[in-house]
This record gives structure tokens, C-alpha cells and sequence, in this order.
């Protein structure tokens, strides 16, 4: 008997705009692949509570025959294979054969057009605009589509999107920056002024600024121009809105935006971004019109919040300029006006720093750092500069100590990353604080510049002339130190492994037989999966016999034995390691980790807890202990671990909620 094919199985856990786009992409592949498709509207994990009604958007008819059931989504995805696993496929052979098998094909992704390598995504794009019409809504939603597509199609029209809302007014989004999804009104005007002849609507999550919009440009629609969507639930207002803007000829929005990128889908085209649709010139001019506003006072804004974001934005292009002092003066009044936003002190901060104001960057960065409501980033951000701040000011040991906590919390925030390449390159860092590491081979190995006005709050140039280390190296060896899940990740991320080794293959001035070069080196090929493990245990064998006292050689030594199966060598050789310094509790930790892997779990514990009563700076080392305790059931010896831990790390969420089970 032949078995019925197999179909496209549509599910997204998020919001609207992506789940349109997961269903416009599966109506692509039924068609072009001689298949069905279904959509699993509730997947496990769903996070998005106004979609929970699907009802309130499609006909009844349609979801019946469309939408999968738990029983039938449970039995066609048993031997369902994800759809990127055929990206990588030179031929449609092997997909077409799997549909032909009677197995299903799941399909997540959400944001992107979907193509093959042997089809041309350009040629499939524009069909998206056609494919929404496939979809069963409602006999109400229908009509108001026709109303949008009557009104837009064809027109020539722009449409901005201005993204405000919960990131002015809602806890906790308000509390950082979000400078690629907050763009400033004078960016939009540039380029309405460019276009006064031609039709133009936006859309915003903040009505107040579409209504200030409107009186600078009376011919500017909004939806309300379209249809009266007033009685209509969340779900219904997002689709209808998302649609509208998806019959425009162009889509400009800021640079992250997942309801604009959707409506730029649907419509078959690339959404824009400012830098796309102004000069250099008129980017500039925008930039110093914001300016001039933010000077004017927060009064000129909707509310001191988004003054303060609005300022973030300014900050960063004046001290980038080295108009550094514009910035700082420029902060205050927003500051005095209430803004509460937690990231405001920090960006004032960074001015004080630029400046030299020592005392008061530092003071700023104190008061900053008490702040409830700091984002973990921002958190380790403003641990890293209050690091450096003390650097600056000859006090060596508080400012490694800092450092400590912002690296261990997040290693690969570029922010973090430059500081501690100035404190590393100023020799501000004490070695006693961390664990054992090539310090002097770190200071050469970098990395290139992060993108500006990205995730970074730092002008680059105002903090170090060299480039960034690469913190990499040392998360190589101590990544169970991190706290962040990223960070931890490196052995299994191929290009950090490979910017690692163009670092260490740019050095020019430490010959290779180098044993930090030759011990790093075998290492890195080791992961990259380059060389034999009984080869790179070879050459780490060989370094450790030239520098029999270095800990770390013996530690990676050790680890490869683990790594080809050898536990009884790997525990002697960490023995070695830990002999080099008995008193550091990163090679008690170490230990313990060894012994965990290789199965040793109550001597590992032993180890752990010890290196905790040796350690005081560091909290994946306290929080492993407080983990153990509780384990075991010994409550009040977790919780002074667990508020050690809290106290070097108050953001992580996890130490928080073992604390309270402890306290329970």
C-alpha cells in the first residue's frame, strides 16, 4: 500500500508576525513540493496569550481543516524531520522522498523567506504578497484587507513604523537601551520632508506621536484613516495593522523590529532602515536636529523616559565625535526631570569617565550599580566601568576584583570586553584574582573592533587605541566559571574557535615554539577537530615536561586525557596542576569538575566545597557549593553560599530562587 505523503507542519511558540510568516511559508512549500500543510497553532511553550483565540481571526471552516489537533500533530511528527535539515541538500531528491515516504516535514522558521540552495529566493519573494490571501480569516478581516489593499495597493505609498510603547512606560523594558529598535523622530522627518508629494502612513505602538506627526505632515494617514478598528481585540488590531503595512510600495522602520520585518515579508519585499533611504549627509543633519532637541529640555519629549531613550541615541553620536562634554551636560537635565530609567546613570557615567572626572564617574557608577531594576548587561557593564574607574585612580586590587564579577557574569558583552582590554593592556588587572592564564599571551591575542552604536555603550576610541582582546582565550580553559549560557558554549561554537586561532595565528612576535603559543595552539586544533586528541596530547605532554611549574599546561593536559577516556591519567595530571598552587580555588574547582565528569561525584563535591571556603570572588564557585548543600539537604549551609553568590552576581535570577528554597 502506498503511504499518503507527508505534509508541511507549521508551528511558532511567538507573536503574530511570525506565525503569518511560518504560514505563508508552508503554503510555499505545499505548493512547490506537491504537498499539504498543517499548522499546530498551540505548541508547547506558547508565549504569546492574545493569539489564544485563533477564532477571532480565522473562519471556523479553516481551522477545522487546517489546524492540527494534539493526537494528529503527536503522530504525524513522530518521524518528522525539521525543514533546515534539508538546507544544506544540493538536490530536492532527499526531501521529496521523505514527503513521498508519508513523513511530515516541521517548519519554524519565521522571519526570513525560505529557500533552498537550488531555488532562487529572489524569484520566490514577491509570491509572499499572493500567499496571505490563502489564508481562511474572517469575512470581517477580509473586508477590512480589501479596505487596506484599495487604499495602499499600488500607491506608491511609504510606511514608517515607529516602535515606542512598552519600551517608554513598561517594566522592565523601559529600564535599558534598545538602539536598534528606538529611532528618533527627526529620522523620519528627513526623509518625509524628501517625499511631501507622495502618500505616506504609520504605524506606532505610541498614538501620541502619530498625532504630533500628523500636525507636521496633515496628509500623513494612519489607520484609523483606513478603518475604525476600535472594537476589535489585540489579535485582530495587530494582523489588520501588520496587513496595511504590507500593501505600501516601501516598509521603513528602526533596524530590529519584528512587526515590521513581518509586514515587509508579506509584502514580498525588503524592509528599510534609515541608513538605506538617507545620505550620509542627511543622517547627520537628522542627528544634530536631535541633538538640538534634547537641549531644548525633556519638557519637548512625550515623557522623561523617552527623552532618556531618545538621549542614548544623541550620547553616542557626540562622544563619538569627542564631544564628550555636549553629552555630559546634556544628561543632566533629564536626570534632574525624574527619569528613573536604570540605564541613564550609567550612560552619565561613561561622559564623567570620558571627561576625567574620576571621582564623580565613580560615584555615578555606585549609585548606578544599587539600582533594583539594572538590566544584567547593563549590571556588567557598570561593574566593568566602576572596575575601570578605580584602575584609573592607582587602586589595583578593587579594580580587578570588579572586573572579576563583570567578566564572570557576562564575558562576552563587547562593553566588558574593551574595559578589560584597558585594564589589561594598563596592567590594572591583579593575576591573583583569576585563574591561571597566559597573561602575556592574552595581551596579544585580539580581536577586531565591535560594530559601533550596536550593543555597545562605549565609543571605542575614547577607552583603548589598541583592539579588543579576545576574552575567548581564556574561556577556552575556565568557561565553567561563566555564568552566562553563551559564554559556556565556546567548545561548540566553530567560529569563535576559529577568531581564536586567526588571533593567535596574527601574533608576530612570539616565536612559535613558544610554549603558550605551542600549548594554545594544539589545543585550538584539538577543538577545531583538526588533530587527533592523541596527537594534541602529544604536544601538551611535551610543553608540560619544558615548564613542569605552569598549572595550566598540567590543567589541559588533564582535560585531553578526560577527553580520549583516560580517567586514571587525567585525575594524576590535575593532581599535578593542583600541586603547582594548592591554594587556588580555581584548580580545587578544577578538580571538582574533573571528578564529576569522570564519575567521582562525592570526592567532586568535596572539592567543590573546599575551593568555595578558599574563594570569595567569584560566584559560579559559591553557587555550585550552595547547590550542594542543598543536595544534601543542609539549608543553612546553602544560604551562606547562595548569598555570597547573590551578593558577586545580584542579577542572576538562579541564585536568587535556590536562596529562596533554602530559606524555605
Amino acid at each position: 500500500m502506498t503511504p499518503k505523503r507527508g505534509v508541511f507542519i507549521g508551528q511558532r511558540k511567538d507573536r503574530m508576525g511570525a506565525r503569518l510568516l511560518m504560514m505563508l511559508t508552508c503554503i510555499r512549500l505545499a505548493e512547490d513540493f506537491d504537498a499539504d500543510y498543517r499548522v499546530n497553532w498551540f505548541p508547547p511553550g506558547a508565549d504569546a496569550p492574545e493569539l489564544d483565540n485563533p477564532e477571532e481571526l480565522f473562519d471556523p471552516e479553516w481551522i477545522k481543516s487546517q489546524f492540527l489537533d494534539q493526537k494528529t500533530h503527536d503522530r504525524l511528527a513522530k518521524d518528522a524531520l525539521p525543514v533546515w535539515s534539508f538546507l544544506g541538500d544540493a538536490t530536492p531528491d532527499r526531501l521529496m522522498a521523505h514527503l513521498a515516504a508519508g513523513r511530515s516535514v516541521l517548519v519554524e522558521e519565521g522571519f526570513e523567506v525560505l529557500a533552498f540552495p537550488w531555488e532562487d529566493i529572489e524569484a520566490i519573494r514577491p509570491r509572499y504578497r499572493e500567499f496571505i490571501h490563502r489564508i481562511g480569516f474572517t469575512l470581517h478581516i477580509r473586508h477590512i484587507m480589501g479596505l487596506a489593499d484599495a487604499r495602499l495597493s499600488g500607491q506608491g505609498v511609504s510606511a514608517y513604523h515607529i516602535r515606542r510603547g512598552d519600551i517608554l512606560n513598561a517594566l522592565p523594558w523601559k529600564h535599558t537601551t534598545w538602539p536598534a529598535k528606538v529611532e528618533p523622530e527627526e529620522l523620519y522627518d528627513m526623509h518625509l520632508s524628501k517625499r511631501l508629494d507622495r502618500p505616506a502612513i504609520m504605524f506606532s505602538d505610541q498614538p501620541e506621536l502619530i498625532a504630533r506627526f500628523q500636525k507636521r505632515y496633515p496628509n500623513l494617514m494612519q489607520m484609523s484613516d483606513i478603518a475604525n478598528l476600535s472594537g476589535m481585540t489585540r489579535a485582530q488590531r495587530d494582523f489588520l495593522e501588520l496587513y496595511a503595512m504590507s500593501r505600501a510600495e516601501q516598509v521603513i522602520a528602526p533596524f530590529i523590529s519584528a512587526f515590521s520585518m513581518a509586514a515587509a515579508r508579506i509584502s514580498g519585499q525588503q524592509r528599510l532602515v534609515f541608513r538605506d533611504v538617507l545620505t550620509e549627509a542627511e543622517l547627520d543633519e537628522a542627528n544634530e536636529n536631535v541633538i538640538r532637541r534634547v537641549a531644548q529640555g525633556p519638557e519637548t519629549f512625550l515623557n522623561p523616559s523617552e527623552a532618556a531613550h531618545v538621549y542614548a541615541k544623541a550620547a553616542q553620536y557626540l562622544c563619538a565625535q569627542d564631544r564628550c562634554q555636549e553629552a555630559y551636560d546634556l544628561g543632566q537635565p533629564i536626570l534632574d526631570a525624574g527619569a528613573d530609567n536604570a540605564f541613564l546613570p550609567l550612560l552619565q557615567a561613561l561622559n564623567a569617565f570620558y571627561l576625567g572626572k574620576w571621582k564623580e564617574s565613580e560615584q555615578l557608577a555606585r549609585d548606578g550599580l544599587e539600582n533594583p531594576h539594572l538590566w544584567p548587561e547593563d549590571h556588567a557593564v557598570l561593574t566593568a566601568l566602576r572596575g575601570a574607574i578605580l584602575g584609573t585612580r592607582k587602586k589595583r586590587w578593587a579594580a580587578g576584583c570588579h572586573f572579576a564579577k563583570a567578566f564572570w557574569a557576562k564575558p562576552l558583552r563587547p562593553d566588558v570586553v574593551v574595559l578589560g582590554s584597558r585594564m589589561l593592556y594598563r596592567d590594572q588587572l591583579p593575576v591573583r584574582l583569576f585563574p591561571p592564564v597566559d597573561w602575556s599571551l592574552q595581551r596579544r591575542l585580539r580581536q577586531r573592533r565591535f560594530p559601533p552604536f550596536n550593543n555597545l555603550y562605549l565609543v571605542q576610541h575614547k577607552v583603548i587605541v589598541r583592539a579588543p582582546c579576545n576574552f575567548d582565550m581564556i574561556l577556552l580553559d575556565w568557561s565553567d566559571l561563566s555564568l552566562d549560557q553563551r559564554a559556556r558554549r565556546l567548545q561548540d561554537s566553530g567560529p569563535r574557535l576559529q577568531a581564536l586561532w586567526a588571533g593567535l595565528t596574527a601574533i608576530d612576535d612570539v616565536p612559535e615554539q613558544d610554549p603558550a603559543v605551542e600549548s594554545l595552539s594544539s589545543l585550538l586544533q584539538w577543538r577545531m577537530g583538526e588533530v587527533a586528541v592523541e596527537a594534541a596530547i602529544d604536544a601538551a605532554r611535551d610543553v608540560v615536561l619544558r615548564c613542569p611549574d605552569n598549572p595550566l599546561y598540567h590543567k589541559r593536559l588533564a582535560e585531553l586525557y578526560a577527553d580520549a577516556g583516560d580517567r586514571r591519567q587525567a585525575r594524576l595530571t590535575m593532581a599535578e596542576a593542583l600541586a603547582c598552587d594548592p591554594d587556588s580555588a580555581f584548580l580545587v574547582f578544577a578538580m571538582g569538575q574533573l571528578l564529576v565528569r569522570i564519575g567521582a561525584e562525592e570526592q567532586a563535591e568535596a572539592q567543590i566545597l573546599h575551593a568555595a571556603e578558599l574563594d570569595d570572588i567569584t560566584a559560579a564557585i559559591q553557587g555550585a557549593a550552595g547547590q550542594i548543600c542543598l543536595k544534601r539537604g543542609e539549608k543553612q549551609r546553602a544560604q551562606v553560599f547562595l548569598q555570597r553568590a547573590k551578593a558577586l552576581c545580584p542579577t542572576y535570577k538562579r541564585f536568587s530562587n535556590q536562596l529562596k528554597r533554602a530559606e524555605g
